[in-house]
């Protein structure tokens, strides 16, 4: 490496090797932030201080790794939901923002009651289950994962927002040997074995959050199978989805025959998540 480069040497340099993502000079001045441990507005007021060479070093590795495909928050070790910034590393999916409207409709039903119970299930990074003790305080929760790495993690994030005494971290298989609830939360793998392995998403997330089978329905399948034993009287089960909504909705017919279904749909007007009001 000859030429030492200044900081907007270096953010163009990084838009001529990420020129193939979809915004490359945002992501460039992103991982350049990151490097030097200041925020992106600092870059823009110091165009012409010369990184040290082993900041330059330290850049031009990280962008070939995202240049490569490796998704920027497990690049930067975390990412924002719900306003709240969660560590998250290749133990876990990356938060989505879709994911936020389950979070929205969870707050509005926990609020109207005393004391909610709620359980996450299959808790990931804990941004569900965290976001939502951060916003009711009042509200008690079970976070289960399968993975005893998710679960650290989440349990550091629950611990990082200081929500850490509202939430019980329990290694489980979806509601196994879990108590009866208010609210159950469940952003569950929806992908087909098919598209685990074929789709970008696959290639660096862990396909343990991912893969729901054949057909994408397995684990929600058994969720709504299992979930009205582990419901209070007038409880409510938050599903997320992708597809697949007419099948979804003639397994909880058959599963909770008096249920209220209402369908929320995310800012993309697709349907999102299903609410089952007992």
């Amino acid at each position: 490496m000859n030429h030492k480069y200044n900081v907007l040497e270096a953010i163009d340099a990084g838009v001529s090797l990420l020129e193939r993502t979809d915004n490359p000079r945002l992501e460039s001045e992103v991982l350049l932030s990151h490097i030097l441990n200041v925020p992106r507005s600092w870059l823009i007021a110091h165009p012409s201080k010369p990184l040290s060479l082993t900041n330059q070093t330290q850049f031009i590795n990280i962008v070939n790794r995202r240049k490569e495909g490796l998704p920027l928050p497990y690049l930067l070790g975390h990412w924002e939901f719900f306003g709240l910034d969660f560590l998250v590393d290749k133990h876990v999916l990356i938060p989505r923002p879709e994911t936020e409207l389950l979070v929205e409709i969870a707050i509005s039903i926990s609020n109207k009651l005393k004391r909610p119970l709620v359980a996450d299930i299959g808790t990931g990074s804990g941004n569900i289950a965290v976001s939502l003790a951060y916003k009711v305080p009042k509200a008690l929760l079970i976070a289960s994962d399968i993975s005893f790495n998710a679960l650290l993690l989440a349990k550091t994030n629950s611990l990082k927002h200081k929500t850490s005494r509202q939430i019980q971290f329990v290694q489980a298989d979806l509601l196994k040997g879990l108590p009866k609830v208010d609210i159950i939360c469940a952003n569950l793998p929806y992908l087909t074995t098919h598209e685990t392995f074929t789709l970008e998403v696959g290639l660096n997330e862990p396909h343990l959050a991912l893969n729901g089978g054949h057909n994408g329905l397995k684990y929600i399948k058994q969720t709504i199978i299992t979930a009205k034993s582990h419901l209070r009287e007038h409880g409510t089960l938050l599903l997320e989805f992708g597809d697949n909504l007419e099948t979804i909705m003639q397994i909880v017919a058959r599963c909770f025959a008096d249920a209220k279904l209402t369908t929320h749909y995310d800012l993309a007007r697709r349907p999102r998540i299903l609410q089952v009001s007992t």
